[in-house]
């Protein structure tokens, strides 16, 4: 995807003193710089800059080397075209990595990307961690171009597959920002007959539906 940056004249100010902080003067000025909804390390002059862009606070990191400048609002949208390159086409984003892009909830160490049966596993990337799995067509939603697994589908998955304590933080999170019905979602577990792991979910959601704070 292109970012492109337009600068704004500058005002008439005295030249900083030389030096590494003076180069970056431009960049750090909210006022003088007009950036695009992404910005990464090339949209502002390469890594060390970025680093400092998003140390001061002007942008803010999504994922990886893409952040947003620090008043864009961070909505759904902004964090799946953050990472829209990353989920190939016929392919879908879930676990932990959809629950960040529905609920704003931590993003995960590695995207966790599902491609169906008889497809090609996509190839290796740093950040992203193919597995085969079926995604009925309920079961998933198109936010900004990508493919995510619906709210009832992302629980089930974060409850199968994360630790207990990551869990049940998601599983709230999921309820209270994006209306996840626990017990639709415990309903919709013992639908799914060959659910592997089962117990392991339905402990999650239990501590959910029974608001413990002690994922053991």
């Amino acid at each position: 995807m292109g970012h492109g940056v337009r600068m704004l004249p500058a005002p008439r100010t005295a030249s900083p003193a030389p030096g590494p902080a003076a180069d970056l003067t431009p960049l750090l000025a909210p006022l003088a710089t007009d950036v695009g909804l992404l910005v990464v390390p090339a949209d502002v002059g390469g890594h060390a800059a970025f680093q400092d862009l998003v140390r001061s606070g002007a942008l803010r990191r999504l994922w990886g080397d893409v952040a947003a400048p620090a008043l864009v609002p961070d909505t759904p949208t902004l964090r799946a075209l953050a990472v829209r390159d990353l989920v190939p086409e016929g392919t879908v984003l879930a676990g932990s990595a959809a629950a960040w892009v529905l609920c704003g909830s931590p993003a995960p160490r590695a995207l966790d990307v599902v491609y169906p049966p008889g497809r090609h596993r996509p190839a290796p990337l740093a950040g992203r961690a193919p597995r085969q799995s079926h995604v009925l067509r309920d079961d998933r939603t198109l936010v900004a171009g990508v493919l995510v697994t619906s709210v009832v589908r992302t629980s089930l998955d974060v409850a199968t597959r994360c630790e207990p304590d990551e869990a049940l933080s998601i599983l709230r999170r999921l309820r209270d920002v994006c209306g996840l019905d626990p017990r639709l979602a415990a309903r919709s577990l013992e639908l799914r007959h060959r659910w592997a792991e089962r117990p392991r979910a339905r402990r999650a959601l239990a501590l959910l539906l029974a608001g413990d704070d002690d994922p053991v």
